[in-house]
């Protein structure tokens, strides 16, 4: 037979009416389940039982996804430049070819002379297709792509990559447009430090919901990147490898890709490891009950994981999602002015006349750094001092470690005859 044990089960209580009418004094008792384990078991703080927001992830992925995108762009540098030297020579036939190999300016002219060649030949095609047109619906379309055409020649390099990233921008624009879109694009689009999510810090780099959002963004992107680039081309012919460069365009997309990619990540480490704590030290303070407190934070972090505002909720302060290229942007901005400090600009916010960039450039990084203590939740700041941060580094560091990364692949990517390889060519 199963032999009984003493326990302080209700049930077997209930049914014993000797037990059930003996009065057992309080300080005898017989503990509940509950205050055994108390006993037995620390009890921890409100803010050790939330769990924190991960890094470890988020460096990763800017580590690898960066490195990625810089290995893909010097090898397509590369590639192309040895497409082009080659191409020179025979579409420009000199004596000089046979003394030195094709510079950079010299595959940009002929590049550049293709592409005149181009729009002419596009524009002939056109005024042929509307012969039978009206004249004045001719003429309107021919004059409008002659504009067009003639802007995007006499551009540099670096503005025409801004175009392109800025189409890509309103591409996402439009999709945030849709109603039927806006919970996917709230998910995949936009950066929430407590989503646990990592790609949405690239994606983010291209998403904009408001149309002056995007426009802003848009013109400095533009401006800034024309000047970038124009820089990378200039520390490119005065590199210890004198590796001649054909086109900067890989080169800038990757620093773009790149200096986003670590505004956004400052962003996720001072709101994983300062903002985050500080909310639940605040709630952990307060003087609601446990439960009171712990739905408060609760609703709190479901109202930060579906908000892209950064405002603070009923809920208390939240952590906001974040989305927008002016990280990258800013990464620009500080190249821009290092590298061309007698240049003017006009600030858009706070609105000013011509102004050195220097002092344009110091004022947003002041404002940044006051709305960064301050707590402002306009805007990022602290994304937008991270991407300056990275554009300074990259002054500074950035050529050398582009340079020795086209000298690399440039190694590996060699024949065993010492010739390089082609687009095309087996291994």
């Amino acid at each position: 037979m199963r032999s009984f044990t003493f326990s302080h089960n209700v049930r077997f209580l209930r049914f014993t009416r000797s037990l059930k009418d003996a009065s057992i004094p309080p300080e005898k008792a017989i503990p509940s389940f509950r205050e055994q384990v108390a006993r037995t078991s620390p009890v921890k703080s409100f803010s050790e039982t939330i769990k924190y927001p991960r890094i470890a992830r988020n460096i990763l992925f800017f580590l690898s996804a960066s490195g990625f995108a810089y290995g893909i762009a010097a090898i397509d540098t590369n590639i192309t430049t040895n497409i082009w030297a080659e191409y020179v020579p025979k579409v420009s036939p000199h004596v000089i070819w046979s003394v030195r190999d094709p510079t950079t300016n010299d595959m940009r002219v002929v590049r550049d002379a293709i592409l005149i060649k181009k729009v002419q030949n596009k524009v002939n095609s056109i005024s042929e297709s509307l012969s039978n047109a009206p004249m004045i619906v001719k003429e309107l379309v021919l004059y409008t792509y002659a504009k067009f055409g003639e802007a995007y020649i006499t551009s540099t390099e670096g503005r025409r990559v801004g175009w392109g990233l800025c189409a890509v921008n309103t591409a996402v624009w439009i999709a945030w447009q849709i109603p039927r879109l806006r919970p996917f694009m709230h998910l995949h689009f936009t950066h929430n430090p407590l989503s646990g999510r990592t790609y949405t810090m690239l994606t983010s780099m291209f998403s904009h919901s408001s149309l002056i959002h995007l426009l802003f963004n848009c013109m400095a992107l533009t401006s800034f990147a024309s000047a970038t680039s124009t820089w990378m081309t200039r520390e490119q012919r005065l590199a210890p490898s004198q590796l001649q460069e054909a086109t900067a365009s890989y080169h800038f997309l990757a620093f773009f890709i790149s200096a986003g990619l670590f505004s956004s990540l400052v962003s996720h480490v001072v709101s994983a490891r300062f903002r985050f704590p500080r909310m639940v030290s605040q709630l952990a303070r307060s003087q609601q009950p446990a439960s009171t407190t712990k739905s408060t934070l609760t609703s709190t972090l479901v109202a930060a994981a579906k908000s892209p505002a950064t405002a603070t909720t009923e809920a208390g302060p939240t952590i906001g999602a974040s989305l927008g290229a002016s990280g990258a942007i800013y990464a620009a901005v500080a190249i821009s002015a290092l590298a061309f400090p007698e240049a003017q600009v006009s600030l858009v916010f706070p609105p000013t006349g011509s102004i050195p960039i220097e002092y344009g450039v110091g004022a947003l990084v002041l404002l940044d750094i006051v709305g960064a203590l301050r707590g402002w939740r306009l805007f990022d700041h602290f994304a937008h001092l991270g991407g300056a941060a990275f554009g300074a580094a990259y002054y500074a560091y950035g050529m050398r470690f582009w340079d020795d990364l086209r000298v690399m692949f440039a190694n590996m990517l060699a024949k065993p005859d010492g010739k390089k390889r082609e687009r095309g060519d087996k291994p």
